[in-house]
């Protein structure tokens, strides 16, 4: 059998060359950098303290979660215009990082919004970290604290070395 008669299937030249036998020049396009829309939250933020929930049904919180919420920032001697509380679940694939391009913050509270969904690293509930030079502290959901009082106590205390209390 001569060489000049061999016929090779296609789908086998493709088995033996993973790559082109002749090298061509790959151009890689960098993905376009989607920008962050102007993020929408509540409160007026004149103390810089960014406040992330995540609530899929609401476009912040129920009326009792926001009454907790209202009365764990009286018990801080701080209101609704202290701060800026962002619902996570309006801008899917944002991190903590983007966030903060866009709402100054010197503190950060997140309830039960997931670390890494966030950049951040793992945490333990009501344990202060550091992102970037600002204080973050990561909380359990308001309605689980609401039926909690000995979360209450941990959020309070962490809440405490927070804000300095």
């Amino acid at each position: 059998m001569s060489l000049e008669r061999l016929q090779l299937d296609p789908f086998l030249l493709a088995q033996m060359y993973h790559q082109p036998i002749i090298p061509e020049e790959i151009t890689v396009v960098p993905a376009e950098a989607k920008a962050m829309p102007e993020i929408k939250y509540l409160g007026e933020n004149q103390k810089n303290i960014l406040l992330l929930i995540q609530n899929e049904s609401e476009a912040y919180l129920s009326d009792e979660s926001f009454n907790l919420l209202a009365n764990i920032l009286n018990a801080c001697k701080l209101g609704m215009q202290d701060v800026a509380l962002v619902n996570t679940a309006n801008y899917p694939g944002a991190r903590l990082q983007d966030y903060l391009t866009k709402i100054p913050a010197r503190q950060a509270i997140y309830f039960a919004v997931n670390p890494a969904t966030l950049g951040l690293p793992p945490a333990q509930p009501y344990e202060i970290t550091s992102f970037q030079g600002i204080p973050v502290l990561y909380s359990d959901d308001l309605q689980l604290i609401a039926t909690d009082k000995a979360l209450k106590g941990r959020l309070w205390m962490g809440l405490k070395q927070l804000f300095g209390i």
